[in-house]
């Protein structure tokens, strides 16, 4: 009786170590990439939000954010499905958290439009990427993407962007 609790013991220790390898990230709303291959972590290029508003003619506004440079130094290859880390407070829908969306690339910085306006009118809706969540432990999730195209993408959290590329 004594050895089958003991065996018991040391299999549960050892799934729980198991369960342990996935390194998470230290801190709130950062999501990073992971590189199940290599089973790491990889920090996303981390930067706060650089306003732009460009006039279009006469009659016609874009506002939005954007970053420098044509492309991230974050590259990741392209595959079916992505993993994203991210830690959030407890009981916090990661979804409500970060947005995923594309940048696109003009001249030489990568541009995410979120205002046009016009003479009659004002638009600000974007295009959201959707992802999948599925929890590792409180507080930590996988952001799952499917299918993303090359491109250059950020995740938008309160305070700053998270962008990397897909090769």
């Amino acid at each position: 009786m004594k050895s089958t609790i003991v065996t018991v013991l040391i299999l549960a220790s050892c799934f729980n170590l198991k369960a342990q390898n996935i390194f998470l990230p230290e801190f709130n709303d950062k999501p990073a990439y992971y590189n199940t291959q290599e089973k790491k972590l990889v920090e996303l290029e981390k930067s706060q939000y650089n306003t732009v508003a460009k006039a279009k003619g006469l009659f016609k506004v874009e506002g939005g954010f954007f970053l420098n440079g044509t492309s991230s130094p974050v590259k990741i290859t392209r595959q079916a499905a992505l993993k994203f880390v991210i830690k959030v407070t407890a009981g916090t829908d990661p979804t409500s958290v970060v947005d995923l969306v594309k940048f696109k690339v003009r001249e030489n910085k990568r541009v995410f439009i979120t205002t046009t306006a016009k003479t009659t009118s004002t638009s600000t809706s974007f295009e959201k990427i959707s992802y999948s969540t599925e929890k590792i432990k409180e507080g930590y999730y996988y952001l799952i993407v499917k299918n993303l195209d090359k491109g250059e993408y950020l995740f938008g959290a309160t305070e700053f962007m998270f962008a990397f590329s897909i090769e």
